[in-house]
């Protein structure tokens, strides 16, 4: 296509959710690439006919060229299953240059399955709902009610162990498919070097449903023991990582998984969410920095897993060891410092790309609790004041008081009242002796107010808002209280 002045991009494609992915673009339709100018003269990242990777394997002159890019462990774009362009370092002079024969796609069957009832219905992978990564429902012959329901969601020992105890080859991963009308949730469990990384498995299984299955996902969560590796386990260990031969790299491959969803799906928008506990830190904090790094480049959130999320994990694996007692075990097992540790590492990633820093766990949170629950307190206090005002005769004088019936009356009501407030704040205070639920148990509007800060996290600019927002609030409330209490003062001294 002939480029002038005006347009120094490869197609005219309208900006939407989906383009350069169908025939309608004419890059696309002469079946090439976009070139690099087709997004970045727009400023946006929404072209699907990108590159997804660049490998680098290097053809060698005394070799056929045939030979390149032969390995999955070595060829990014092999191990994606893309072809490669012009722009990998083999020059598409290789094997994997012609693109790979693209699957007809098929609905899944609504039928359900049809597997016998028994103790563990459904819990092997002839289950035909398993096989297109779906719950079993109320079509199926077990309706549902078997170890593949919904409800009944269970993660393995081993896997639930992996997010108690950090060790250095076991990790466990727990995800979450999120789409219209869809969700679907499996784990992975990687144990010793022969075995393939977590987020490897978790590659295989999703590019099979994408490539076989016509599905409508829009989010990816990953829960995670410890963070995607970036060439820590290389078996022989890399010095050079462009000449890696082992090439175990599960951050950088979440990343082109992704990619590849996007492309697959024909929609720019799908989101991935990757929260993990411990930082991986085998070969030291560099790699594990990189690791983030390649993460948040390619688009990915990248989290701690906090109290809440663990706190999911362990209800799906209820063990009678600590069945009810997660904050107990969360402390036991030191997890805040490991949250904590993993949140330093995100957050200087994210300075070094020029991203706002992020505070999932800082003292903010702990001010923004008590502040809740103190004011709620206060308001609780002050709307029985009020109630108490509401019910006083102002025009009850002490002179007509004496002289009038209805008068006295009003001031006999004052004095039921003091004695029924000072019963109930005697009963009230029985009741915060003899437990020890917190103010937030007993408000509710208090309580749903400090869950929704669970897991919430805040940045710089945030921060500075909310704690200049406390100080306001805070400041006003002192001096209308010192005034009232002068002004009281003074009443008493006068009289």
């Amino acid at each position: 296509m002939s480029r002038t002045g005006a347009t120094n991009y490869c197609c005219e494609c309208a900006a939407s959710q989906s383009r350069c992915s169908a025939d309608i673009c004419p890059c696309v339709a002469a079946r090439r690439m976009c070139d690099e100018h087709c997004e970045s003269a727009r400023y946006r990242g929404d072209c699907l006919n990108q590159a997804i990777c660049k490998c680098s394997c290097e053809v060698d002159p005394a070799k056929p060229a045939k030979n390149a890019c032969t390995k999955s462990e070595r060829c990014d774009c092999l191990r994606i299953k893309e072809g490669c362009s012009k722009l990998c370092a083999c020059k598409q002079i290789c094997k994997n240059k012609e693109p790979l024969k693209k699957i007809l796609k098929v609905t899944k069957p609504s039928q359900g399955c049809t597997c016998a009832k028994s103790k563990k219905q459904c819990v092997k992978k002839e289950c035909p709902c398993r096989g297109v990564y779906e719950f079993c429902s109320s079509n199926c012959k077990c309706c549902g009610d078997c170890t593949n329901g919904p409800s009944k969601f269970h993660v393995p020992k081993h896997v639930q162990n992996c997010f108690l105890e950090h060790k250095h080859e076991s990790s466990g991963l727990i995800v979450t498919l999120i789409g219209e009308d869809y969700i679907y949730r499996g784990d992975f469990f990687h144990e010793s070097k022969n075995e393939p990384h977590v987020e490897e498995q978790l590659v295989a299984a999703i590019y099979d449903l994408i490539s076989k299955y016509k599905v409508d996902l829009y989010e990816i969560v990953i829960f995670v023991s410890k963070s995607p590796c970036f060439h820590q386990d290389c078996d022989p260990k890399c010095e050079v990582i462009d000449e890696c031969k082992s090439n175990k790299a599960c951050a950088k491959l979440l990343g082109l998984l992704l990619s590849k969803v996007r492309k697959e799906l024909s929609k720019v928008d799908v989101k991935m969410t990757v929260k993990f506990l411990y930082p991986h830190l085998n070969r030291g904090d560099l790699y594990t920095k990189q690791g983030i790094l390649c993460m948040l480049q390619a688009g990915i959130k990248v989290e701690p897993l906090l109290m809440k999320d663990w706190s999911a994990i362990m209800d799906w694996s209820p063990n009678i060891d600590h069945k009810g007692e997660y904050l107990k075990t969360w402390n036991d097992h030191n997890l805040d410092k490991a949250v904590a540790q993993s949140q330093s590492f995100i957050n200087e990633c994210r300075r070094a790309l020029g991203l706002s820093m992020k505070f999932w766990v800082a003292e903010i949170h702990e001010i923004v609790k008590n502040t809740i629950l103190h004011y709620s307190e206060i308001r609780v206090k002050c709307g029985e004041l009020n109630d108490a005002l509401k019910q006083l005769d102002l025009t009850a004088t002490p002179h007509k008081i004496r002289s009038t019936p209805s008068k006295r009356r009003s001031f006999i009501d004052m004095h039921e009242l003091r004695d029924k407030l000072l019963m109930r704040s005697s009963t009230d205070h029985s009741k915060k002796n003899g437990s020890n639920m917190s103010v937030a148990s007993e408000d509710a509007h208090a309580q749903a107010m400090v869950a929704s800060f669970c897991g919430r996290s805040f940045d710089d600019s945030e921060t500075n808002e909310i704690a200049q927002r406390i100080r306001r609030a805070t400041a006003n409330i002192n001096v209308e209280i010192e005034t009232l209490l002068e002004f009281l003062t003074h009443k008493g001294a006068v009289a």
